[in-house]
C-alpha cells in the first residue's frame, strides 16, 4: 500500500460521493451503485487499468500502477461506494427531513410517535426542511448547523455498526477463505482484470487479448447501444431483455397466483451465474420455482381467503420461514467455525499473528462486543429499552451474515430478504410487547440500515478481504484503506449530497426523496394505530423454517450426492430472485453442459466469454451514463 495509491483511491471515493447523488436523484438513469459489483467502482477500474496504465507504461514504465495499488484503489471505492447511495445517506438525509416536512399532511405522526423522536435524531428547523424539499431560495445558502448533531449522531451510529462488520470479517475470515475456500465470485472479477503482472499493461494483458472477451463485451455493449439509439432513430433494433411476460395476467384460477410472473435476461448475471458453482447457481432457480409451486398448492386448496383475518396468510409463512433460515444459518456457521477460531484465539495468545489479520483475533472478539454494546447504547438513548435494543442490533448482524454467505459463497450481486425485524418481534411478541418508544427508533434505524439489502456494507467488505488475501496485502494496510475511505465517503457524501438536494430541491427528484419518509413513518403509525397480537403461523413457519434450513444445511456439508446449497431458500421468496432466476437458470445451464461434454478443459475455456458479458453490460451502462449526463438525458436505464 502506497501513498500514491492511497491518494488516488481517496480522490475516486469523492468523486463517487460528487457523481451517486447526480446520477441517481438528477439523471435517474443506471445507478453507479445498485449491487455489489457496482457500475461505477467497475467502470473506474477499468479506466485506471485501461487508459491510465497504458499511457503511464508509454510515458514511463515506472509511473504505471501496480498490481497491488490498483486493488487497494478498488478496495477503497467498493467498501465506500454504497455510503453515497441507498447504502446510507440517500435514505438518512430524507428520512429526517421529511419527519417534518410531511407532517402537516399526516397529523396524526405527533400525537403517536412525535414525543418518541429526541431532538438529536431529526433537524428541528421546519424552514430548512423546506427549503431542503423545494430548493433553495435565491440568496440564501445551505442551512449546514440545523444538521450538524443529527448528521453526527446517525454517523455515529453508523460507525459503530460498521465497526462491528469489521470485527466479524476478522473473526470469519480464516474460516470462509482458506479453510472453507468460497470462491468469492464478484471478487474474482476485478482479479482477472488486472491479471497476474506486476504492473498490469492494459489491453495487452492475456485477459484483454483473449478473443471471447471482446465477443462476449461486443454482443451485451452493441445491443445496449442499440437499444439507447433506438430511442432517438427508429430504425436501430430494440432488444427486451427484461419483465417478458408469460401472459400470467390472462391465467385463471389456480394458476392466477403466478400472476406477474416474468422472465428477465440479464447478460451480466447469465455471466455471474456461469462462474458460481453450479451447486449455488441450481439453488437459486430451484428454490425460486419451489417458492412458486407453494403458492400454486396455497391457491388450490383455498388456504388463504383474501380479506379474512386470523387465518392463513401467505406473507406471514413465507417471512417467517425467511426469518428462521437467516438466524439458523447465523448459528450453523459460527459452530461450524467454532475448532478454527478457538484455535486461532489460542495461537494469539501465545503471539502467533497472521499479517493478514488486521490485530490480533481476541481483540476483533472484544471489538466485536463493544460495538454491540455501544450501538445498543445508542438506542437506549434514543429511547429504545436495553433488551430491545441488543435484540435488535443482534437481529441486524444475523440477517446480514446470511446476505454476506449469499454473495460469498454464492456471488449473487442482488441480495434481499423480504422481512425486517418488526415483522420478528410483531410474531413473537405482538406490537404491544415492543411500544412505541421501542418501535419509533427501531422504524428509523431499520429503514436505513436493513431495507436495501441490495447494497448491504458487509458483503463489499468481505470482499476486499478476499482480495486483500488474494494480493498478500498486510491486515494493518487494509484496515488504514476501509478506514480512510469510510470517512471520506460519510463526510464528503453529507457535503455533495446536502448541496445536490438543496439546490434542486428534493421534490424534482422523484419518488426517493418522498419514499423514504412517508412509507417509513405511515407504517408505524399502521403499527401503533392497529396493534397485532402474536402470531401462531409466523411462530411456527420460523421454527419451521429454521428446521429446514439445518437439515439443508447438515445434508450439503455432509453428503457428496447432495447437489443443492442451501443459500437459495433464503431468498426463494423475494422479490429479487423473481427478476433474476431466469438469468441465473441460463448461467447454470451454461455452466453446466460446458463441465458435462467438455470437463474443466471447456469450462475455463468458455470462462473469459462470460466475463466479457459482464464488463460488456457494466461498461454499457457507463458509457451511456456520460453520454446522457453531456445530453442532459434523464431516466433512461440499462443495468439494473
Amino acid at each position: 500500500m502506497t501513498v500514491r495509491a492511497t491518494i488516488v483511491g481517496l480522490l475516486c471515493v469523492a468523486f463517487l460521493c460528487l457523481a451517486t447523488p447526480y446520477t441517481d436523484l438528477v439523471m435517474q438513469g443506471s445507478r453507479m451503485v445498485a449491487n455489489h459489483l457496482p457500475i461505477g467502482v467497475l467502470g473506474i477500474f477499468l479506466v485506471m487499468v485501461l487508459i491510465v496504465n497504458s499511457v503511464f507504461r508509454v510515458l514511463a514504465a515506472r509511473w504505471a500502477f501496480t498490481r497491488t495499488e490498483l486493488m487497494v484503489i478498488f478496495i477503497m471505492m467498493l467498501v465506500a461506494s454504497s455510503i453515497p447511495s441507498t447504502g446510507y445517506i440517500a435514505l438518512v438525509l430524507p428520512l429526517l427531513a421529511g419527519r417534518t416536512y410531511f407532517a402537516p399532511d399526516h397529523p396524526k405522526w405527533d400525537s403517536l410517535f412525535g414525543q418518541y423522536l429526541r431532538k438529536w435524531l431529526i433537524p428541528q428547523d421546519p424552514q430548512a426542511m423546506r427549503w431542503f424539499y423545494e430548493g433553495l431560495p435565491p440568496g440564501q445558502s445551505i442551512p449546514w448547523g440545523t444538521w450538524l448533531v443529527p448528521l453526527a449522531a446517525w454517523a455515529l451510529f453508523a460507525g459503530m455498526f460498521w465497526a462491528g462488520y469489521f470485527c466479524l470479517s476478522m473473526i470469519l475470515r480464516k474460516q470462509w477463505i482458506e479453510h472453507e475456500r468460497l470462491t468469492f465470485p464478484l471478487a474474482q472479477v476485478p482479479l482477472e482484470i488486472v491479471g497476474d503482472d506486476e504492473r498490469p499493461s492494459g489491453i495487452s494483458t492475456p485477459f484483454w487479448r483473449n478473443k471471447l472477451v471482446w465477443v462476449g463485451f461486443l454482443i451485451v455493449f452493441l445491443m445496449h447501444t442499440s437499444n439507447s439509439m433506438s430511442r432517438w432513430y427508429g430504425f436501430f433494433p430494440s432488444f427486451q431483455f427484461t419483465n417478458i411476460s408469460l401472459g400470467s395476467e390472462k391465467w385463471v384460477w389456480p394458476w392466477n397466483a403466478w400472476l406477474g410472473m416474468t422472465l428477465s435476461f440479464y447478460p451480466s448475471l447469465i455471466g455471474i451465474a456461469y462462474l458460481i458453482s453450479t451447486e449455488v447457481a441450481a439453488s437459486l432457480w430451484f428454490f425460486y420455482l419451489l417458492n412458486r409451486a407453494q403458492r400454486l398448492g396455497i391457491a388450490l386448496y383455498g388456504l388463504e381467503v383474501q380479506g379474512a383475518s386470523g387465518g392463513f396468510n401467505s406473507t406471514t409463512y413465507f417471512r417467517g420461514q425467511e426469518v428462521g433460515a437467516f438466524f439458523a444459518l447465523a448459528v450453523f456457521l459460527f459452530w461450524g467455525a467454532r475448532k478454527q477460531l478457538l484455535a486461532t484465539i489460542r495461537a494469539s495468545a501465545h503471539g502467533e499473528r497472521d499479517p493478514r489479520d488486521p490485530f490480533p483475533l481476541p481483540w476483533a472478539v472484544v471489538g466485536f462486543l463493544l460495538s454491540v454494546a455501544g450501538v445498543a447504547a445508542w438506542g437506549m438513548a434514543a429511547g429504545m429499552d436495553w433488551w430491545a435494543s441488543v435484540l435488535v442490533v443482534m437481529f441486524f448482524y444475523a440477517v446480514a451474515i446470511g446476505l454476506t454467505r449469499l454473495v460469498s459463497a454464492g456471488g449473487v450481486m442482488y441480495v434481499e430478504c423480504s422481512f425486517m425485524p418488526q415483522d420478528f418481534t410483531n410474531n413473537f411478541l405482538g406490537t404491544s410487547g415492543m411500544s412505541a418508544h421501542n418501535l419509533t427508533p427501531l422504524a428509523m434505524s431499520t429503514r436505513i440500515f436493513m431495507f436495501n439489502q441490495e447494497v448491504t456494507w458487509w458483503p463489499y467488505l468481505m470482499n476486499s478481504f478476499k482480495i486483500a488475501h488474494s494480493i498478500n496485502m498486510k491486515g494493518k494496510h487494509l484496515l488504514l484503506a476501509v478506514a480512510l475511505a469510510m470517512v471520506t465517503a460519510v463526510t464528503v457524501g453529507y457535503y455533495f449530497g446536502l448541496r445536490t438536494i438543496y439546490h434542486n430541491g428534493a421534490v424534482t427528484l422523484g419518488t426517493a426523496m418522498e419514499e423514504p419518509p412517508t412509507w417509513t413513518y405511515n407504517k408505524l403509525q399502521t403499527y401503533l394505530e392497529a396493534p397485532v397480537e402474536k402470531s401462531v403461523l409466523g411462530i411456527c413457519s420460523t421454527i419451521g423454517g429454521a428446521v429446514l434450513m439445518w437439515v439443508l444445511l447438515v445434508l450439503n456439508r455432509n453428503y457428496l450426492w447432495w447437489r443443492l446449497n442451501p443459500v437459495g431458500y433464503l431468498m426463494g421468496s423475494t422479490g429479487t430472485l423473481a427478476q433474476i432466476w431466469s438469468s441465473t437458470l441460463i448461467g447454470w445451464a451454461c455452466s453446466t453442459i460446458s463441465l458435462h461434454y467438455g470437463g474443466l478443459k471447456l469450462y475455463r475455456q468458455l470462462r473469459p466469454f462470460f466475463l466479457g458479458l459482464i464488463l460488456g453490460e457494466f461498461m454499457a451502462a457507463g458509457v451511456w451514463l456520460l453520454i446522457d449526463y453531456a445530453l442532459g438525458v434523464r431516466m433512461h436505464t440499462i443495468f439494473p
